[in-house]
């Protein structure tokens, strides 16, 4: 590319920055450098489509990239008080000399009056080999910057990635974060089992492209640290105060915590009904007629109950799934599930060895489809009643 079309390309890109909020103190505690083109009446449009476009070649992306960055780091001479500043960086435009990647942020740190331990190398690719990414991130941090991985979870192989790279921040990948925040279960499922792992890796938890309160609450409930978005604000030229969402963040808090309180005494009240509900069911002599019925018109008067079926103390399933039919009544399921064992079930550990009933977490029956829990009890004679209850009802 010549010099007069890679200035042409230049004209009007500049940094715009996202804030990244902190949901404890709701506090800005970042801002993610993201590069945009201003035209001369001020309109602004997404110039990421640069980095990834192969008909430009990699040198000219490369003095792109740098070029964006520059300014970037120039311009955190402003950053508000206790803030950082998070560069993205393409592991595919870093230059190696002889297997030793060339850090031009470096150098462009080092000549600023920015710290390095302000800046946040936020990793926007996780492909290519292991080794080569690890000798990237080992001379950040060796200047003093940390390290965060993009869009994690879009991928199971960015598990091996983090495990080997160790990244101090992870940020969760939005596309997976909406599809658990309008209620798929197993999309829901799999971000708290990320969370998770963040959590125990000691990494700290970004959850970007927030756009809604529903989307908000759902990384409350995953236990995400910090969040990004556009229901806070989109990029904007120039830096934001820190306490900029601090009423905004403390009033979705408040709603949240209702919200949780409420759902809270509503599952209690459903659940200690049901655990008395089975405690009574152990009372009784099952080994009658009456003690049977009466137990069964028990348990269909539990809300949402879906079957029962009976293992001995060892788990094998002794009796027929009996399932309760649009009449009220319980009747063969005509399953093959007699003789099965069970044991290894967390739930029926626990009630075999406990006193009182116990309900499971929440799980997808793979049969009806359904969203339900298990409830388990131990009878007299040593063996365990288990009920399957579709928990939206």
């Amino acid at each position: 590319m010549s010099q007069a079309e890679m200035a042409l390309l230049k004209k009007g890109l500049i940094p715009y920055f996202q804030p990244i909020v902190e949901v404890s103190t709701g506090c800005i505690t970042a801002f993610e450098a993201l590069a945009r083109y201003e035209d001369d009446e001020a309109n602004v449009s997404s110039a990421a489509y640069l980095f990834g476009d192969t008909s430009i070649s990699l040198k000219d992306r490369r003095e792109i990239d740098q070029y964006v960055r520059a300014q970037a780091i120039t311009k955190a001479s402003l950053l508000p008080d206790g803030t950082r500043l998070t560069l993205n960086i393409s592991p595919e435009l870093i230059e190696y000399d002889q297997d030793r990647p060339i850090i031009h942020t470096i150098e462009m740190i080092e000549r600023s009056s920015l710290k390095p331990n302000q800046v946040v190398i936020e990793l926007l690719e996780t492909k290519g080999q292991v080794s080569d990414l690890k000798k990237l991130v080992s001379v950040y941090r060796d200047a003093g910057m940390r390290i965060a991985v993009d869009d994690f979870g879009s991928g199971f192989s960015h598990f091996d990635r983090a495990i080997a790279l160790e990244p101090d921040v992870i940020k969760l990948d939005m596309k997976l974060l909406k599809l658990a925040s309008v209620g798929g279960l197993l999309a829901g499922s799999a971000v708290k089992s990320i969370v998770d792992f963040c959590t125990k890796s000691g990494a700290v938890i970004v959850v970007e492209g927030v756009e809604t309160e529903d989307e908000f609450f759902f990384g409350l409930s995953c236990g995400a640290h910090y969040m990004q978005g556009f229901l806070f604000s989109p990029a904007q030229k120039e830096f934001l105060s820190k306490d900029t969402f601090q009423t905004q963040i403390s009033a979705l808090r408040k709603r949240f915590f209702k919200h949780m309180q409420e759902e809270s005494i509503r599952s209690s009240e459903r659940y200690n009904a049901l655990i008395t509900i089975l405690d009574e069911v152990t009372l009784l002599d099952l080994e009658t007629m009456a003690g049977q019925q009466t137990m069964e018109a028990k348990l269909s008067s539990i809300e949402g109950v879906l079957r029962y079926f009976i293992a001995d103390s060892e788990g094998y399933q002794e009796c027929p799934n009996y399932v309760l039919n649009n009449e009220g009544r319980f009747v063969d399921e005509q399953t093959q599930w007699k003789a099965v064992n069970w044991s290894w079930r967390p739930y029926f550990c626990q009630a075999s060895c406990s006193q009182r009933a116990i309900v499971s977490d929440e799980y997808l029956d793979i049969h009806s489809g359904k969203h339900c829990k298990t409830a388990a009890v131990r009878l007299k004679n040593g063996s365990v009643l288990l009920v399957d209850i579709n928990v939206a009802v």
